[in-house]
């Protein structure tokens, strides 16, 4: 591939066989990363790091569950054996198949355990050993930081700089609660607190620690459960509540991890940047009496809400 910002570099992407992640692992191994792809979907995955490869890219690809300890370690020591060092961890893997949705009087204990570990869970462990990795890799041989201008208070020898960067993938949910989600949307909230902490605790290390708010990102999976359930005025009414008046693609989120992972963004640290088209700024009395004309103008639109939420993805 050629060169580009994150040359030298070498990223984890958890969850990065399809959707977004997938789009985030094309991204950085275009930008000149080296990309291990974590995730449950062993043939995805491969096929993922496959593709990256045939584009002239370095990548490979790991199955496993994030949200266990042993797959936590096994996957940064992979990353380190196999490329050498470790530079980013993007943490983005989550599913929602059997997740049991409600409040908290209709959430189960067992869904409450088992979203609070692929949610929360997992960015703690992928942390706890991804960022002794990075202090020991140091920062990448093609870095120059140049002389050291800093002033103020700070006197002597330079902080430590380009140490690592650490994405977490939350979401709007995490910023907006939807009813009757209690697990998806704690756990995403917790997400963005989680974030701020490691930013706080990590920063004096040379690493920055930030986290993306996706919007409706029309993924593999939702593309396929838009077209099985929902039609062209449903969809339209979902890009209506966007400024933009588009729904997101994984490589949205994919450009907005590529950027917070170079060194332009090595003074933007413990951020929640929404990346929704501008979603989450509207005020929603206004907006949904704007919507309200057009459901009455298209009485047969269907959107993917229709069937549910068992096999799409929130975010």
């Amino acid at each position: 591939m050629a060169d580009g910002r994150l040359n030298g570099k070498v990223a984890i992407v958890t969850g990065g066989a399809t959707g977004i992640g997938g789009g985030i692992a094309d991204k950085l191994a275009a930008e000149g990363a080296s990309v291990l792809i974590v995730d449950i979907d062993d043939a995805g995955a491969n096929t993922r790091a496959a593709s990256i490869r045939d584009k002239g890219g370095l990548a490979s690809a790991m199955v496993g569950d994030v949200s266990t300890e042993d797959v936590a370690k096994a996957m940064v020591d992979r990353g380190v054996d196999e490329f050498g060092r470790l530079d980013i961890l993007v943490q983005n893997a989550y599913g929602v198949i059997g997740l049991q949705d409600g409040s908290a009087l209709e959430t189960t204990v067992d869904s409450w355990h088992k979203g609070m570990n692929l949610l929360v869970m997992a960015h703690f462990l992928g942390a706890k050993y991804a960022v002794p990795a990075m202090r020991a890799s140091g920062s990448p041989d093609e870095y120059d930081p140049g002389p050291w201008t800093g002033k103020g208070i700070r006197h002597g020898d330079p902080p430590p700089r380009e140490i690592g960067r650490i994405v977490n993938i939350s979401s709007v949910h995490g910023l907006l609660q939807a009813a009757n989600t209690m697990v998806y949307e704690t756990g995403k909230a917790a997400v963005n607190g989680l974030t701020r902490q490691m930013a706080i605790d990590f920063g004096p290390l040379g690493i920055t620690v930030n986290a993306i708010a996706p919007g409706h990102m029309v993924t593999e999976n939702l593309e396929k459960l838009w077209a099985e359930v929902g039609n062209e005025e449903g969809f339209h009414l979902e890009e209506l509540q966007y400024p933009v008046r588009r729904t997101g693609t994984p490589d949205d989120i994919g450009n907005a991890v590529a950027f917070l992972c170079s060194e332009e963004a090595a003074f933007i640290t413990g951020v929640v940047l929404p990346v929704d088209g501008g979603l989450s700024i509207q005020l929603q009395e206004n907006i949904v009496l704007e919507l309200k004309n057009y459901i009455q103008e298209n009485p047969n639109l269907k959107t993917f809400f229709d069937g549910g939420f068992g096999t799409g993805d929130r975010r």
